[in-house]
């Protein structure tokens, strides 16, 4: 397999992963507001538990795809934008991790 694809394929994990830390951040916050726990982001506050953030993930998921499918076209892949696909990716894999630790708390 080419290095070229290796990465290609890296790039789409990622993104995968992300998707599915961004939809798993949504559910675990709207699992807490129900439950009663605040919501520590300001500007989400306002607007926690109408459809507004989901509509504002889904674009802006959709956004960052489009750009990674342009990134990956392109003959020379940048690795910065792989190595910010996986700190991001990681962020909201640790904010997924307080979201549990938070609910978990409440149930005891």
């Amino acid at each position: 397999m080419s290095s070229s694809l290796k990465l290609t394929r890296t790039f789409w994990r990622w993104y995968a992963a992300l998707l599915l830390a961004n939809a798993l951040d949504l559910l675990f916050t709207y699992t807490a507001a129900e439950r009663g726990i605040g919501e520590w982001n300001p500007i989400l506050r306002p607007f926690l538990l109408t459809p507004y953030p989901a509509v504002v993930k889904l674009v802006a998921l959709c956004l960052l795809g489009f750009g990674l499918w342009q990134i990956v076209r392109q003959p020379r892949r940048p690795k910065p934008i792989l190595a910010l696909l996986q700190g991001a990716t990681l962020m909201y894999l640790l904010v997924i991790g307080l979201h549990v630790v938070g609910l978990l708390l409440t149930i005891v």
